[in-house]
């Protein structure tokens, strides 16, 4: 083969190997892209049965082998609770140590080989298993089948091995058997030299992209091979040399086609993250409705103000607060139900008991006005304050009314104004008491004055000061006793004089009385006479 031939050709290998390659990266890329999604989802705290539905509908839907819950030791559990041992090419407890990703094979008994994807960020227990980190498994077959090329008709071998020829995974062409170890069949069966199996070898050790042209069997390959800048690993190719150019065109298709499951991988997976961060948004913002429904309740359920949202069209209410029955006897179902049952409130001699107070309300317009209710369990009269507002909510006009119970306020004012009316009354009484008794007092203050002055003008006559002193006295006596009623504010506050019914000389009674106004009959130079015969002592 000349020169220009082979390098033309294992120019186009290497170009699908390195889109293979880029395959196998995305691939790599996207299962651990879906365990990081999933830490976030069952870091959420949700039951276990809802786990196990969340992550079965994911296998539905990407086709991975199984789902497992994993811990240090290799052992495992199941979305469905099915527990085993994993076994592992290599000491898990070493690798997970650092807290990285970690793409395994795997065997299990009775299945075929596996490719295992651990991330170990997340530790919780499922079911009872502590876990130290999370995995998701695809058959080797199947992650080869996608990244390898089927242009040249199954002529063509892949390879995933470990810098020391360990293979990892591997896709083999229909007559070739399975191997353990890629540098072990090229010493045995190829026409390398040991110097150029070393140096493939430091090539694998340095991630160092090349091509080779090798016979094995007595069959000529191209072999071309390139770092996966996973882990340390590297993708082999192998095709027969005879094979390479009559597959050209098919592999242009092929290379076409891995475009287009690269795209279409790419776009599941972002599709994947969008819903699965739509599902906890859209749970997020339920959480966040249900706690504003709660709160918004148990305030309705302390305040003395009830909330309806009233639809203008349908005559219905969409909302009715709770507290509805505690502030006036209705029910919310009842209302809800029939809005007439509103009407119920007012009572039967209610002038405004037929008026439509919404009539008209339109979007953006308030009403308040006042009105008496009638609580339908107690029976007993309330007074409310309503604000009417017109709204718009999804094009439809709604009514909202606040009823505000103004009950305790207006007894309050009824109270208040009974007191003024109280205070004025005894205002009233005062003032009238006051001034019957002023004229009162008079009478036996000018009765003390004229006598003491005839009894200053009489001072040498001893019987009449002794008769002016007595005529004193009595006046004095009656002053004392007008002045103790002054004094009794009850009596004031009532207007009113008690009279005590006691049994009384009317003769006495007279010749007091004569007494007390005398001197006033005097001063005018008037006469006073009584008489009192035949009287009687009466009570």
């Amino acid at each position: 083969m000349s020169k220009p031939i082979y390098a033309e050709s294992t120019e186009h290998l290497e170009e699908l190997l390195h889109k293979s390659n880029n395959m196998l990266s995305m691939i790599v890329k996207k299962n651990i892209s879906y365990l990081h999604v999933w830490n976030g989802f069952l870091s959420s705290d949700l039951d276990d049965a809802s786990t196990q539905a969340y992550l079965e509908s994911a296998q539905q839907q990407l086709g991975f082998a199984e789902f497992y819950f994993l811990s240090y030791d290799g052992n495992y559990m199941t979305p469905s609770g099915k527990t085993g041992y994993l076994g592992l090419q290599s000491n898990l407890d070493e690798l997970l140590s650092d807290q990285k990703d970690v793409v395994l094979n795997a065997a299990l008994p009775g299945q075929d080989p596996m490719l295992v994807f651990i991330c170990p960020e997340t530790k919780g227990i499922y079911r009872g298993f502590a876990y130290d980190a999370i995995a998701i498994s695809h058959y080797n077959n199947v992650v080869m089948k996608t990244v390898d090329d089927s242009a040249f008709g199954g002529a063509a071998s892949s390879f995933v091995i470990y810098p020391d020829g360990q293979v990892v995974i591997e896709n083999i062409s229909e007559d070739s058997e399975s191997i353990y170890n890629f540098i072990a069949i090229l010493q045995e069966y190829s026409d390398l030299t040991e110097a150029q199996i070393q140096e493939l070898t430091d090539d694998f050790a340095q991630g160092i992209t090349g091509n080779r042209e090798v016979t094995l069997d007595g069959t000529s390959f191209y072999m071309v091979y390139e770092s996966t800048g996973i882990q340390n690993w590297i993708l082999v190719g192998l095709v027969p040399r005879d094979t390479v150019n009559a597959a050209m065109n098919q592999l242009w298709q092929r290379t076409m086609q891995i475009v287009a499951l690269v795209v279409l991988s790419i776009a599941a997976m972002v599709l994947l993250m969008v819903m699965h961060r739509g599902r906890t948004k859209l749970r997020r913002q339920n959480t966040a409705i249900l706690y504003r429904d709660v709160l918004f309740e148990k305030l309705s359920q302390n305040v003395d103000d009830v909330f309806l949202l009233l639809d203008a069209q349908k005559n219905r209410a969409d909302y009715v607060s709770p507290n509805i029955e505690r502030l006036l006897g209705l029910t919310m179902k009842s209302v809800r139900k029939n809005i007439g049952t509103l009407a119920l409130l007012y009572p039967a001699d209610f002038p405004g008991r037929t008026k439509n107070y919404l009539e008209g309300l339109a979007c953006g317009d308030q009403r308040e006005w006042d009105t008496e209710f009638v609580h339908q369990k107690t029976g007993e009269h309330r007074w409310f304050h309503v604000v009417a507002m017109g709204s718009e909510v999804e094009g439809q006009t709604k009514h909202i009314l606040v009823l505000s119970d103004r009950t305790a306020d207006r007894q309050a004012n009824q109270a208040l104004s009974d007191a003024v009316a109280a205070a004025e009354n005894a205002n009233r009484a005062k003032s009238t008491f006051l001034s019957n008794m002023s004229h009162d007092i008079r009478t036996p203050m000018n009765a003390i004055i004229g006598f003491t002055t005839l009894a200053v003008s009489h001072l040498d006559d001893r019987d009449r000061v002794k008769d002016y002193l007595t005529k004193i006295l009595a006046s004095g006596s009656h002053l004392l006793s007008l002045i103790n009623d002054i004094l009794d504010m009850s009596r004031i506050e009532s207007g009113k004089i008690q009279l005590d019914e006691t049994e009384v000389n009317l003769s006495d009674v007279l010749h007091d009385i004569k007494t007390i106004v005398s001197g006033q009959f005097y001063a005018k130079q008037l006469e006073l006479y009584m008489d009192a015969i035949d009287t009687l002592m009466t009570k």
